[in-house]
């Protein structure tokens, strides 16, 4: 018997037709035209689906946010406070071939949503997000004794963020030189300028964004 998709699997799928016509072609040319060719759809069954492209496109946008939270869900943290910090931050820099293909996509949307009141409220939604996960993390490692005693948690929860931020923005627009290897060294780099190595490490309970 042929498994019947239901109308969220249909539209997650067209969702992905727009990530493909992005990665390929770029975001101006994700129109509903465009996205139901790569769908394999007419534009009629397209708008059954999505009543007009801004809902497409931020339907599309937040499903790229879902997927990512789904990756880190599966993923299973160190109980060392700094190395889940790092398992974390590498969840955001594009080390594989789906991380790269994922950041281009969400560049694209941030990019557009500097003029799309609906995209900006999910860029904004996400970055905060993201900036909260840092934050609880190096709290960790300084509840942990791993930290440095003068480090503020909340200016370097800004500076991993921006790291982060920059690396996955110059490894999509010089991959030749931001490769992965650079990606890691720099990383190692900040963390061991963040992280007291004499320290030992103590038990302590991860926060959700790492369990």
């Amino acid at each position: 018997m042929v498994k019947r998709i239901s109308a969220d699997e249909r539209r997650e799928q067209v969702a992905e037709a727009v990530w493909r016509v992005i990665r390929r072609d770029g975001i101006a040319s994700a129109s509903v035209r465009t996205v139901a060719d790569e769908a394999g759809m007419s534009t009629g069954s397209l708008r059954h689906l999505f009543a007009s492209q801004s809902e497409l496109m931020l339907f599309a946008m937040e499903l790229v946010t879902v997927r990512v939270e789904m990756r880190i869900a599966a993923l299973v943290f160190d109980a060392d406070s700094r190395r889940a910090l790092r398992q974390f931050a590498d969840q955001f820099v594009p080390l594989d071939a789906d991380r790269r293909e994922e950041m281009i996509v969400w560049r694209s949307f941030a990019t557009a949503a500097v003029t799309d009141s609906a995209l900006t409220a999910v860029r904004d939604r996400t970055n905060r997000t993201l900036f909260e996960k840092f934050r609880e993390l190096i709290q960790w490692s300084k509840d942990d004794g791993h930290l440095l005693p003068d480090a503020p948690v909340h200016l370097e929860a800004m500076r991993l963020h921006a790291l982060v931020d920059g690396l996955a923005a110059q490894a999509v627009d010089d991959p030749d030189r931001i490769t992965t290897d650079a990606i890691a060294q720099v990383l190692d780099a900040h963390c061991r300028e963040l992280f007291d190595s004499e320290r030992e490490p103590s038990p302590a309970t991860a926060p959700d964004a790492a369990r």
